[in-house]
């Protein structure tokens, strides 16, 4: 025990009540930013699952125009389906290339040239780049997004 310069006891160190409330309200904020950032909300979940298969579906626009073969897609079982031509111009799948699509994303429509498809249907891509205007309509979280692509090969997402 230490004495100090007056021969009294020396003071007991701790926080102040102050400090204390600081310290709580720094780590508040923390857990309040941390909260924001991993439970995104309806609208960015949206955009994010949209965004994916619009970004998937250009990818096998890209592969049919610079693999020289027709490529396809289809909307199956919560995944992203490839299918590519054989020589014997039958359609096979590739396995390898399929994607899941986010569990939050449900395809409520299809349509071609404006015409009403089955949601499982195959969208082809031709290695020319040129193809038909289509419309995926979605809904994510009960908030409705659609990929639209047009005949010159463009791949958007539509609110």
């Amino acid at each position: 025990m230490r004495i100090s310069a007056t021969g009294s006891e020396p003071h007991a160190r701790g926080f102040t009540l102050l400090e204390v409330l600081v310290v709580v309200a720094i780590a508040g904020v923390m857990v309040v930013l941390a909260a924001v950032n991993l439970f995104p909300s309806n609208e960015e979940v949206a955009q994010r699952e949209s965004g994916l298969l619009a970004l998937a579906i250009e990818g096998a626009r890209d592969d049919a125009w610079f693999g020289g073969r027709p490529i396809a897609v289809s909307l199956e079982e919560s995944r992203l389906r490839r299918w590519r031509l054989r020589n014997d111009n039958t359609w096979e799948a590739d396995p390898m290339r399929d994607q899941a699509i986010g569990g939050d994303l449900r395809v409520t429509g299809l349509f071609i040239e404006g015409h009403p498809l089955p949601a499982d249907s195959r969208l082809v891509f031709l290695p020319d780049g040129f193809g038909v205007a289509f419309r995926i309509a979605l809904d994510v979280r009960g908030l409705g997004r659609a990929v639209e692509g047009d005949a010159a090969g463009a791949v958007r997402v539509m609110k």
